[in-house]
């Protein structure tokens, strides 16, 4: 490991190598395609509105704020003019922005250049990033504003200079107007500026102004928004939730332990490497000393794993990521379970082995979250370690809050391993031994064939799911060439959505809710009862595995569908 890093022990080399890993990525998986993905397509109408039309304009779908992500597209498609595909180069781009933002903000805590270069490696790792970066989703933007913001408090914290904090807090109001939890960026500094300085009137009233300042942007904005377009029926409405008694009438506690288990169980794969590089010769040691506790622990999650999810191998909550890789695979057949891709022995023991990850990351999760308050709260902790050690928890916690309690998507926790990755950085460095330790051998090529084996299959998976929904989109599009109309296909959330997308609608019970009118043709990865076999596309796919073929169905005359609720 030392003569590897002797090459990239610079922090210009390590983020040279990083650049030239993401764009080989970019190219692996050939981002060419007009085709949306997810919700991206209500996202990519308000760029497509100010590039033709210049206006501004967002679907009554959108429910983030979205404003910043739209100016972004548009200076991509600029040039050329709108495009899909110029799109998914700008989240390309914000994605390497990321990670150069990953690295500085973990170097700039620690003072450590090979920990920041890990920490940027884990997240290039996350199989969701790279996905993510294939999409005009808010994900990727989202978070790389989210990292420069900490990037500069962190630096104001630590060397008491207020210009770093402005700049903080400007791309923290950057991050807020592409989503609403972006608030947790200045309720978090506030929190961590009133520890560093001391409680007195003018830190809190300086922590009070900022978390004032957050909140009138969002609402001036809210308040722009419904006297621009006051049709929006989907916005904000995760927020205004909490304002509903029906809210309140719902197992909230249950919610709650039930979307923190599932958090933890992704969040502890995606450390999982990091994990194995810590352990070192004095590991047994402190194994045996903390052995009760962490067979506590163990036992917990194992306990709670068969209570929320009844053992259910990885992954438990679909979104991004499913079995099979990508997704969401938002197809009639696929999305209402009407039928399951077959799942290949070897992907079976593939999923134990990272549920087994999982469980251990999560056992690593609680011990070190445990460590992390007892530091926080110790008399010895600086003032200084204690303030940036607050802005990173109470971010996370706020950030994650809001979503405990609702609908959870596992791409919301891309930001969580990063600001755990620091916590655990200073409660080690608070308890470690004067002399840095080496990786045992066994931990240490085991952790790096993960990072390079995520890695590969993060390409993979990528392309594959670029390529089904590139062939799904021109076979379509080849249908409409044919004369069939629009309101004739049910070709996908996606398709419809873009196409035939109204607020209005009305969802059929024998329909798929996604603005069908009448499902003359339907595309899936089957042929569903009731339908003839019309065309059979074939996928040309990376993995052996997942959507290897797509089919297009046309109605049998009189025929009459079951209920897709």
């Amino acid at each position: 490991m030392e003569h590897i890093y002797a090459y990239i022990s610079t922090i210009k080399n390590q983020l040279l190598f990083v650049s030239l890993v993401w764009i080989i990525s970019a190219i692996a998986i050939n981002p060419y395609g007009e085709f949306p993905f997810n919700d991206d397509w209500a996202y990519a109408q308000s760029v497509q509105a100010l590039v033709e039309r210049h206006t501004f304009y967002m679907s009554s779908w959108t429910s983030t704020n979205l404003l910043v992500q739209v100016g972004w597209g548009t200076l991509f498609c600029l040039p050329f003019g709108f495009s899909f595909t110029a799109l998914r180069i700008s989240t390309l781009a914000a994605g390497l922005l990321g990670l150069w933002g990953t690295h500085r903000l973990i170097y700039k805590v620690t003072d450590d250049s090979r920990f920041a270069f890990v920490g940027t490696l884990l997240m290039l790792a996350n199989p969701m990033y790279l996905g993510l970066s294939a999409s005009f989703m808010t994900d990727i933007p989202f978070y790389t504003l989210m990292v420069w913001s900490l990037a500069y408090m962190a630096v104001g914290l630590r060397e008491d200079r207020f210009s770093p904090l402005l700049i903080g807090l400007f791309l923290a109001a950057l991050a807020l107007l592409i989503r609403q939890l972006g608030i947790s960026l200045f309720v978090g500094f506030s929190l961590a500026y009133v520890v560093r300085k001391g409680m007195n009137w003018k830190t809190i009233s300086i922590g009070t102004i900022s978390i004032a300042a957050g909140l009138s942007i969002q609402l001036l904005y809210q308040r722009w928004l419904d006297y621009m377009m006051p049709e929006l029926i989907a916005y904000n409405v995760q927020a205004n939730n909490f304002f509903s008694k029906s809210f309140y009438e719902r197992p909230l506690i249950h919610d709650f332990f039930n979307n923190t288990f599932v958090v933890l169980m992704y969040t502890g794969v995606f450390m999982i490497p990091y994990f194995l590089l810590l352990l070192t010769k004095g590991s047994w040691a402190f194994l045996h000393k903390n052995l009760v506790l962490l067979i506590c622990i163990t036992s917990t999650v194992i306990g709670l794993w068969f209570y929320f999810f009844q053992g259910t191998l990885m992954p438990i909550w679909w979104n991004v990521l499913n079995a099979f890789g990508l997704g969401p695979m938002l197809m009639r057949d696929t999305f209402y379970r009407l039928y399951t891709l077959p799942t290949p022995n070897f992907l079976r023991i593939l999923m134990g082995f990272v549920t087994i990850g999982s469980i251990l990351g999560s056992v690593g999760i609680i011990y070190y979250f445990i460590k992390i308050l007892r530091y926080l709260t110790k008399r010895a902790t600086s003032k200084q370690q204690r303030s940036v050690g607050i802005l990173f928890l109470s971010v996370t916690c706020i950030y994650y809050l809001p979503m405990s309690l609702q609908g959870l998507f596992d791409r919301y926790l891309l930001p969580i391993p990063a600001l755990l990755l620091i916590l655990i950085y200073m409660v080690r460095e608070e308890y470690s031994q004067t002399k840095p330790v080496s990786t045992l051998s066994i931990p240490l090529y085991l952790s790096m064939s993960l990072f390079v084996i995520s890695f590969v299959y993060n390409i993979c998976i990528t392309h594959d799911y670029l390529a089904w929904n590139r062939v799904r989109w021109q076979s379509l599009n080849k249908l409409l060439k044919q004369g069939v109309k629009l309101t004739d296909i049910d070709g996908g959330f996606e398709f419809n959505g873009w196409h035939l997308y109204n607020s209005s609608y009305k969802p059929s019970s024998n329909k798929s809710f996604w603005w069908v009118h009448n499902d003359t043709y339907v595309l899936g990865a089957s042929v569903l009862p009731g339908f003839t076999l019309f065309q059979e596309l074939p996928v040309n796919t990376w993995l052996p595995y997942g959507i290897q073929k797509l089919y297009i169905g046309k109605k049998i005359d009189g025929y009459s569908p079951k209920s897709t609720e």
